[in-house]
């Protein structure tokens, strides 16, 4: 029998929740927390915390800023998390008193507006994808990309590249991908703090978020840009379909994005992962990524952390359902336990354990919920 999420945390964090549990004070109810960083979960999380202003009564208010500027922000205090696509090193969590873990994985996915040609239908491979960001291939009837899709016929339309200027851990999943699977193509785009330098040439329009991407993409045609997973479910831009390292042919989609977890055997051996790209299993898509939330370990403030990290347990507890038709696919339910382990580690400045799990009543659900 498969292990759930639930059954998991009940035994990696039951004497977690006895103590906090029963030991804690409720948490107050009319607190509005502030997060800001990754575009890449913003629609999952603004899910999230409408559940949680249901359920808790607290409100938690989230800007989708990037991923620079979700660090710095919760470096600098200013919000109550911060959320990043490319995790913090040890060494920089250590020196800011942070802690991080891991909430969602999902795909970088590349987009396009191209009249008549349906979500999936365009393929592309990394050397063609690589060539079109750096103003090296600059029409979509270029014989290269013809030459992956014989059964198309490629309109004589310029392609305008649609690109992130701001601090992007999407940006910078989509360009480790380029250097991993087209290193010979990647060099003309370099990165500094998250922003890429987009080589002049051919049209280019820069936007700051996924959702000035979607609308840019959409309202342009010959557009090529690239979202999270979540943007291309339902009635978003079309999806190209992508060649991963066997040679197959793929689709975003959820089975796509496991088949990447489970070859690369995600978390086995911690909470931080590099950006699961061209990863060698069958059917995986080869753009894929865990995203991160980051939060002070010693907080000023630590009735804000608390209900902060509650926030998140709380997430966690819904387990598949969290993620339910958003694109994303859950932690592993090891992991999710690990992460609710790392959770109870942040103390109050007089050396308590914050009350993650909530007041005494909800630690007492909560046990019997994770039964």
């Amino acid at each position: 029998m498969q292990t759930t999420f639930r059954s998991r945390i009940a035994l990696i964090a039951a004497p977690v929740l006895v103590s906090l549990g029963l030991a804690a004070p409720a948490l107050a109810q009319d607190i509005t927390l502030r997060g800001a960083g990754a575009s890449f979960p913003a629609k999952v999380y603004a899910q999230w915390a409408s559940h949680y202003a249901q359920e808790r009564g607290t409100k938690v208010q989230y800007a989708a800023v990037g991923s620079t500027q979700g660090v710095q922000q919760i470096k600098a205090q200013q919000v109550d998390f911060g959320a990043t696509d490319i995790p913090l090193s040890q060494q920089e969590l250590a020196q800011h008193h942070l802690i991080q873990f891991p909430t969602l994985v999902g795909g970088v996915v590349p987009v396009v507006n191209l009249p008549g040609v349906a979500s999936g239908r365009l393929r592309l491979d990394a050397q063609v994808l690589a060539a079109i960001f750096a103003a090296r291939i600059d029409h979509w009837n270029d014989k290269a990309i013809a030459a992956l899709n014989p059964e198309l016929k490629l309109p004589n339309l310029p392609i305008t590249r649609v690109v992130r200027a701001d601090g992007s851990g999407t940006t910078q999943v989509l360009l480790a991908y380029l250097r991993q699977a087209a290193a010979a193509d990647d060099s003309a785009i370099p990165l500094k703090e998250g922003r890429a330098n987009w080589p002049a040439g051919g049209a280019i329009q820069t936007v700051e978020g996924s959702s000035k991407m979607v609308a840019a993409v959409q309202a342009t045609a010959g557009a090529l840009g690239y979202v999270s997973s979540d943007y291309v479910v339902g009635d978003g831009p079309a999806a190209v379909a992508l060649r991963n390292r066997r040679g197959e042919w793929v689709t975003p989609s959820l089975a796509s994005y496991r088949a990447a977890v489970r070859g690369a055997n995600l978390f086995r051996d911690g909470l931080n992962a590099p950006p699961l790209v061209d990863v060698d299993s069958p059917m995986a898509w080869p753009i894929v990524s865990a995203t991160y939330i980051v939060i002070d370990s010693k907080p000023a403030a630590p009735e804000r952390t608390a209900r902060a990290l509650n926030f998140f347990y709380r997430s966690f507890l819904m387990g598949d359902r969290a993620v339910a038709g958003t694109g994303f696919a859950p932690l592993p339910a090891e992991t999710q336990a690990r992460v609710v382990a790392l959770l109870s580690t942040v103390r109050a400045p007089d050396g308590k354990p914050l009350p993650v799990m909530g007041g005494a009543e909800e630690g007492a659900g909560a046990r019997l919920a994770l039964r």
